[in-house]
């Protein structure tokens, strides 16, 4: 009665006084402490049940299992394993045979599952299930969809994992592709499968693909689902649609912490702070206290609007008034605050006062302010810190190589890069791509292989002329290179972003908005190129970058330079 009613502890302190020969009651308090996801209690539970000369069923051992699998205790589901060979394995029920196949899975151990695979005798939907689920999650693309493939009875759980697969590799799109061939073969998504088909939409950027998806949703009735709601919330900010998101928040019979969440980090990314903060009040008023996740959204907000008062606001309001302790990511929001502020040396202050040790990101977020801001100085004894924590990262190599290119400190730069190519270190190649029409068009810098570059190119030169007739001149210490005037500013032509703004703007219907995709940080001159581009040709221009949505229309930008 107690554990039915919550009251954990006085049903536990029931349980310890008298004498439980029934499994279903060792049972039981297993399972309410996995509920609460008190594993140890769980696993002491259970060696306190086998002491005590009680058997363990399948539900037993099929609980106990998920309890191992949920706290990465490898050492403890293989000792169990051991057990039930003892008690002859193949003698067990199939739910417990998959609750170990499916335990090995989860713990990344691929390797033990397929060999429990092909040993059994006769394998139902949830042994495919799990073994679909393991190589996705390992990131054996590959192994997962041969698997997928010789399954005869695809449920939605393999459909979801195969879905969960494609976006954890990257191939977003085959994701979207393989949810559209879930629906048409009959099977029923459900709402973890439009969770993992709205975040490849998000992370692909396919505003299109997630329209497509919500009217789905919505033709299943489930557009009041909480868990689907947030999902499309998420969908539609990171597609650069916060009118969508808002509808869709504004429409929700119930919110949460996550609700409130999504849409305070929705306005962050897109530039709308003094939104994010309204949003993040009104969450209070309503009752919902903010957690630490909660934080972070309105911190970045703060960050990339310039609002610094603010920030310091709420990072007081978190320790005094929440009783929150600030963790790294609090920190990095921060330094990232103070650094885009151009309050640099206050940056540098603030981390060296740190009560926890700052890690790379928090020193990276120092160095991107020296970036925008053109402190040479200060970036090197920033990336000092940098390198002696990740000296694999090239992503700050090339950081700190960019610094010294805008600077034209050309021989800092070939150092670097020397030292790049000893190290073996990647540079991950700047790329941007724009949907028009249902077809994904990605763009490369000076890559002319698209089949209608040249008059892209045409188009940008005329921009160009334009530009300078009104004055604004090319940024040239952002083409990175050391050669004279005019090789500056071909290179710069040739940014993918401005291939891809290009190529929407020659594709796309007159007045319909250009929606760009970058996987890097858009540069400073195709920034001035977009605001005049917008203001030319009376449309606006949304392009996402790494860090950021930029909103351009009549010739201004939403982030007022804060990025």
């Amino acid at each position: 009665m107690y554990v039915s009613c919550g009251e954990l502890s006085q049903g536990r302190l029931v349980f310890d006084q008298v004498v439980n020969e029934k499994v279903f009651l060792w049972n039981l308090m297993i399972n309410e402490y996995a509920k609460v996801e008190d594993f140890a209690e769980c696993v002491y539970l259970f060696q306190k049940m086998l002491n005590a000369g009680i058997a363990a069923d399948s539900y037993t051992f099929s609980c106990i299992l998920k309890c191992f699998a949920a706290s990465g205790s490898v050492k403890n589901g293989e000792w169990l394993h051991g057990y039930l060979l003892k008690l002859d394995l193949a003698a067990c029920s199939c739910s417990v045979v998959n609750s170990l196949l499916s335990f090995y899975a989860k713990v990344g151990r691929v390797e033990s599952a397929r060999k429990l695979f092909d040993e059994l005798p006769q394998r139902d939907v949830v042994s495919w299930n799990s073994m679909i689920s393991g190589y996705s999650k390992c990131g054996d693309l590959a192994a997962a969809s041969r698997v997928f493939e010789k399954t005869s009875e695809r449920s939605v759980v393999s459909w979801t994992s195969m879905i969960q697969a494609y976006s954890r590799s990257g191939l977003l799109h085959d994701a979207i592709r393989l949810f559209h061939e879930m629906t048409s073969s009959g099977t029923k998504p459900d709402i973890f499968t439009l969770s993992a088909v709205l975040h490849a939409c998000a992370s692909s950027g396919s505003l299109e693909s997630g329209k497509s998806v919500h009217n789905y949703i919505t033709g299943q009735g489930l557009e009041s689902n909480l868990f689907v709601c947030n999902a499309l919330m998420d969908m539609y900010a990171k597609c650069g649609s916060m009118e969508d998101a808002s509808l869709v928040f504004s429409q929700m019979p119930v919110k949460d912490i996550i609700s409130w969440t999504v849409m305070i980090a929705g306005y962050g990314m897109h530039g709308f702070g003094k939104e994010a903060i309204r949003a993040f009040e009104e969450m209070r008023r309503d009752g919902i206290k903010p957690d630490g996740v909660s934080f972070i959204s309105v911190l970045y907000a703060c960050s990339h609007s310039g609002l610094v008062n603010e920030g310091w606001r709420f990072f007081n309001i978190m320790q005094k008034e929440c009783k929150i302790e600030p963790s790294l990511e609090h920190y990095a929001c921060m330094v990232d605050l103070l650094s885009r502020s151009g309050k640099l040396q206050m940056a540098y202050e603030f981390i060296k006062g740190m009560p926890i040790k700052p890690d790379a990101t928090i020193w990276g977020a120092l160095l991107c302010g020296c970036r925008i801001h053109h402190d040479v100085k200060l970036a090197e004894r920033v990336a000092e810190h940098v390198f002696e924590l990740e000296p694999e990262n090239a992503r700050y190599y090339v950081l700190l190589a960019n610094i010294y290119a805008e600077a034209e400190k050309w021989e800092e730069v070939k150092e670097l890069r020397v030292k790049i190519g000893r190290r073996g270190l990647k540079k991950h190649p700047g790329c941007s791509w724009i949907e028009v029409k249902g077809k994904v068009h990605v763009f490369v810098a000076k890559d002319g292989s698209h089949p209608e570059v040249r008059k892209i190119e045409a188009l940008l030169r005329k921009v160009r002329e334009g530009m300078k007739k009104e004055g604004f001149s090319p940024k040239l210490r952002y083409a990175l290179m050391n050669g004279d005037d005019l090789e500056k500013e071909m290179a710069l032509c040739g940014h993918s972003e401005k291939l891809a703004m290009g190529f929407g703007i020659l594709n796309l219907p007159p007045g319909k908005t250009v929606r760009v995709m970058k996987n890097l940080r858009v540069c400073r001159d195709c920034h001035e190129m977009a605001k005049f581009m917008s203001k030319t040709t009376g449309r606006e221009i949304i392009l996402r970058d790494s860090n950021f949505f930029h909103h351009f229309k009549d010739g201004s930008c939403s982030c007022r330079g804060f990025w």
